[in-house]
């Protein structure tokens, strides 16, 4: 008996100092890990206690399985990191975890005397995402070294905490299926379970949000002061752990219990409920007739309708609410112009409400990771269907828990539906009230599968939690909604789905006069043709990484593109919606370089003062203009003067009417244009008439002038027409004057520059041919005649 005793004592003493060393190891290996171990050792257990065997057993069960999973999900990402661990690696490969752990790590870095650089600086005291949450990583780094995978497990923890605060007190109030059935939708919910393994905040906001709400409701329903105190005490500390994890927290904190303890004062009585209804339906008529109470409400609405259509240009799968004018031209918040009328905004709070409790309908899915996400938005369609069940029959055993849980759900949910516009976000937003509306859902399905339920024939539930005796309860539903729910949903996707676009031709045809109108003075290059499948009115365009300038809707089948400025290439024709690709067509848009256009332009100078005049040379004055050709210098009335003949480079006019410089259409009446010398003079430059940069063709051409005889007296060998260019007419020879008394004429001989054009030839931008009318203007006189003979073959012979 003494060896076997001596044996005993041994084999003890043996396991002991192994299991010391293991816990040695692991402390020195991984010291948080250890210490989230012993705290959920510690703790767990609390929230156990004082409840039957059977309710124990249950949600200890649920709880440790919900552990289990995570611990289980965490060792998976690190396997899966595995390859990837250095020193510099800190656990999450990208996003918002990437940075909090890099934050930390450079913040501890500083702390402790690593080497750094002014980057590690700039992103340690950056005031940009600056919260609690990160000094709490902070301070672990700091204590612990790199954790990233200890952080996950007490995430877990500070989550698994949180969802037993509310268990605990829906145990009290509304029973325990409700609480065991909240605790398990809270602990298995797809996006609260990645949550509380992640290195973000939400776990730690839950915790906060979690002691602020059952804090209050054990603040006010007990009696005892000094209790109430200490529940007191604890609110406050939950407002503090969630103050600045979210914006506005605290307000939708205290704006949650108010509405609860409003919804709680409204349910008191019917009397009292009659009152606030007809009280709220009195105010419509009054709102409407106070334009200052009309305007505030909608100014609330338009700041909140500007965040909406700003999130809707955001990377990522968008949904609309705003009528569709609101979407038209897409702005941030702050330079949003966005107003809306008393119907537009009613009709935009209507949409919200709806959308925050439907999208993304199945058929509205639209790639492989939102179809990961259709068993949970089932399962959310599934709570809500259950949720006025549940409120009932929560109400009934315990109304101010009630209304606390819808109440403390509400302001977020308001703020989410009328700000948001991104079906990943909404998705992933949603989960914020998840938490409340799990434990009203629980008691609707325990409401409605025990109603009717009569004691002397089998219940539809057994005592034993079977269906009918039969089968179990918990495996029935998964069957049901494996059988019938999930098949359902994505049939729905598969046959009410919005088209996907398709690209099947691109083609480039020609510009027409509508096409620049639209453009609306925008330089149009080109315009495109797109034929495909499932295209949409509001869709966008661009041409590479270049914005196109509309896209005209046809049908869906048909659309034209137009191109503005776009460099030269070949691009790709890129379908949006919103600002998520929707259809690509690689290379299928070829921009030509478009030729350098000049013009050559006869006008006068004006200078501010006579130096200037006299001190101005042909040569190049600007980027877009050379003087060719300077006249005499000439003050009148209207100023100090040149004639000068100027060469223009010019842009393509944006309606197709000619070219421009700086902006000034030179084919108008009379153009001025104002030029900016490299020196930094402004000249200004009247233009008179414009002429190709082609060098003319010298010709010969008999010239009958009439007129009175004093003025064809007056033509001359020598005289030339008044241009400054070598186009200009000049007389080489002229016969006398014949037919005085009746219709005098003068015949004369001219050499002058002539221009090939589509129509034949041309002088100075008038038709020049046998017959055609002629004027010859000098600085003397002007004399009208008609083309006899030229020089040249006519073009139109």
């Amino acid at each position: 008996m003494m060896d076997e005793g001596r044996t005993r004592r041994t084999r003890w003493y043996l396991l002991s100092a192994a299991a010391g060393l293991v816990a040695a190891v692991l402390f020195a290996a991984t010291p948080l890990t250890v210490l989230v171990v012993l705290a959920a050792v510690a703790v767990l257990p609390m929230f156990f206690r004082g409840l039957p065997a059977s309710d124990r057993r249950v949600a200890a069960w649920i709880v440790a399985a919900g552990l289990a999973v995570r611990v289980v999900a965490i060792g998976a990402v690190f396997m899966r990191n595995l390859p990837q661990h250095d020193d510099q690696f800190v656990g999450a490969a990208a996003g918002d975890e990437a940075y909090v752990m890099g934050r930390a790590l450079r913040t501890r870095a500083i702390a402790i005397g690593l080497p750094t650089s002014k980057y590690d600086y700039f992103v340690a005291y950056d005031e940009y995402g600056r919260t609690s949450f990160v000094a709490l990583v902070t301070a672990l780094q700091v204590a612990f070294g790199p954790t990233p995978y200890s952080l996950r497990l007490l995430n877990a923890l500070l989550f698994t905490v949180a969802a037993l605060l509310l268990f605990r007190c829906v145990y009290r109030t509304l029973g325990p299926p409700a609480a065991h059935g909240g605790l398990a939708v809270l602990l298995f919910w797809p996006t609260l379970f990645v949550w509380s393994i992640s290195l973000l905040k939400e776990p730690l906001y839950f915790f906060g949000t979690a002691l602020a709400l059952a804090s209050a409701l054990n603040a006010i329903e007990e009696r005892r002061w000094r209790a109430r105190l200490g529940w007191t005490i604890a609110f406050a500390a939950g407002l503090l752990i969630a103050r600045d994890l979210r914006t506005g927290a605290i307000a939708l904190a205290i704006a949650g219990i108010a509405v609860g303890l409003g919804l709680f004062w409204v349910a008191s009585s019917r009397v009292v409920a009659a009152i606030v209804i007809a009280l709220a339906a009195a105010s419509v008529p009054v709102v409407a007739a106070a334009p200052a109470l009309q305007r505030r409400l909608l100014s609330g609405l338009e700041a909140t309708a500007k965040i909406q259509a700003g999130h809707v240009f955001t990377v990522g799968h968008a949904y609309k609410v705003l009528d569709a004018v609101f979407y038209a031209h897409p702005a941030t918040p702050a330079a949003s112009r966005l107003t809306m009328m008393p119907a537009e905004a009613a009709r935009y709070v209507i949409r919200a409400g709806v959308s925050f409790f439907v999208v993304p309908l199945p058929w509205q899915l639209q790639s492989a990771r939102e179809l990961a996400y259709l068993p949970e938005q089932l399962g959310w369609y599934v709570l809500i269907l259950l949720l006025p069940a549940g409120a009932i029959a929560a109400a009934r055993r315990d109304r101010l828990a009630s209304c606390m849980l819808i109440g403390f759900g509400i302001p977020t949910a308001a703020v989410l539906a009328l700000t948001n516009g991104n079906v990943g976000t909404l998705l992933r937003m949603r989960g914020l009230i998840v938490p409340y509306v799990a434990w009203l859902s629980a008691a609707g399905l325990h409401a409605i599968v025990t109603q009717g339920e009569d004691r002397k024939r089998m219940p539809f539930i057994d005592p034993e939690g079977r269906l009918f005796g039969r089968v179990n309860v918990f495996d029935a539903m998964v069957i049901a909604f494996a059988i019938v729910l999930v098949p359902l949903a994505y049939g729905s996707y598969l046959l009410f789905r919005s088209p996907a676009v398709h690209i099947t031709s691109v083609t480039r045809v020609p510009i027409t006069r509508e096409e620049r109108r639209v453009a609306g003075g925008s330089t149009l290059a080109a315009k495109i043709k797109v034929h495909g499948t499932g295209l949409r009115p509001l869709l966008r365009a661009s041409i590479g990484d270049t914005p196109a300038i509309a896209l005209v809707f046809e049908d869906a089948h048909s659309a034209d593109v137009l191109v503005g400025e776009v460099p030269p290439g070949t691009h790709d024709l890129v379908l949006f919606d919103g600002v998520q690709e929707v259809a690509r067509a690689p290379k299928s848009v070829t921009i030509q370089p478009e030729p350098t256009q000049h013009v050559l332009a006869i006008g006068a100078l004006t200078f501010a003062d006579r130096a200037s005049a006299d001190a101005a040379a042909p040569g190049v004055i600007s980027r877009v203009a050379e003087v060719v050709l300077l006249g005499a210098t000439r003050i009148d009335a209207g100023g100090v003067h040149r004639d000068a003949e100027i060469r223009f480079e010019c842009d393509p006019d944006p309606s197709g009417e000619g070219c421009s410089v700086d902006s000034t259409l030179l084919t108008t009446p009379r153009p001025v244009v104002h030029v900016t010398t490299s020196a930094g003079h402004v000249w200004s430059f009247a233009v008179r008439e414009l002429l190709p940069t082609t060098p003319p063709q010298r010709t010969t051409a008999r010239v009958r002038f009439t007129g009175p005889d004093e003025v064809l007296r007056r033509l001359r060998a020598g005289a030339r027409d008044d241009c400054l260019d070598a186009r200009a007419a000049a007389v080489a020879d002229v016969d006398a004057v014949r037919g005085v008394g009746s219709t005098p004429s003068r015949d004369a001989t001219l050499t002058l520059g002539i221009d090939r054009t589509a129509a034949g030839w041309s002088y100075r931008g008038r038709v020049f041919k046998v017959g055609a009318p002629f004027t010859l203007a000098t600085e003397q006189y002007v004399i009208e005649g008609v083309v006899l003979t030229t020089g040249v073959e006519d073009a139109s012979r």
